[in-house]
This record gives structure tokens, sequence and C-alpha cells, in this order.
């Protein structure tokens, strides 16, 4: 493919570039679901030698892609992707129900801090909910 993966608006680019949903986070954020989806027993093999405790090798590397999402292996590569990103701003889309929940608490964006943890965690799961991705998918029926 000769053409860059860029943002729906391509950055105002007069070359030729291919769009997708989401910029970079959102992307990786739908490679993650994917390999959730395709793998859903890449954990057996992981499990059954934690349980046994007898390969400590096993655990220094992913050994499958669904072992590349355990919080050893996937916190340090986001972690690094995170500092080394070259954007001005992560933009991240919420959906209208997350908006509301906000303005009721009177919260901006920039803010979130600012949010309890009781509202935190409210606000945490229902954006879980309320991904993009599910809303694309019943768009796309």
């Amino acid at each position: 493919m000769k053409s860059n993966l860029l943002d729906m608006n391509s950055n105002f680019n007069r070359e030729p570039s291919l769009g997708a949903y989401g910029g970079q986070i959102q992307q990786i954020y739908y490679v993650l679901e994917e390999i959730i989806k395709k793998y859903p027993h890449g954990l057996k093999m992981y499990m059954e030698k934690k349980i046994a405790n007898d390969d400590e090798d096993y655990f220094v590397r992913p050994n499958n892609p669904r072992e590349l999402l355990l919080t050893d292996h996937l916190l340090p590569f986001f972690m690094l992707y995170l500092k080394e990103m070259k954007n001005e701003c992560i933009e991240i889309m919420l959906d209208p129900a997350c908006t509301k929940f906000l303005k009721e608490r009177e919260i901006d964006y920039e803010a979130m801090d600012k949010l309890s943890d009781d509202d935190y965690m409210k606000f945490k799961e229902m954006f879980i909910k309320k991904k993009v991705s599910e809303a694309h998918k019943k768009a796309s029926k």
C-alpha cells in the first residue's frame, strides 16, 4: 500500500490518503478488540503454566497474540507509544450519554480528574459500554 493512513480529514493534505475512524489510539483499540475476538482461548496455555509454576521463561514475552494483551506485555508497549507520540493532543469521541453525565456534574472534558471516585467508576463503565466500535457496528447493520 502506497498511501498513508491518516485521520478522517487527512490533515488537509492534497495527496491521496486512506482515512480511518478514531485516530491512532482508536486504531490500536480496534486491533486489541480483534485480538480478543479471534483468540478467545489464547490464555489457556498461559494459565496452565501459571498454575503449574514450572516455566519462568514462558512469561518473559508473549507467546501468542492474546498474551500481548496481558498487563505485563501491553502496558510497557502502550506507555512507550504514548510517550513517543508527536500529537499535539489526543481526542476521544464520547457517546452523548457520557457527555450528558459530565454536564450533569458540571465537569469539563479537560478536568475529568475532578470526578469523585464513584463518578469516575460510573463514567468508566458507561464509556466502555458506549464505545465507538459498538455504535459503529449498529450503524453499519
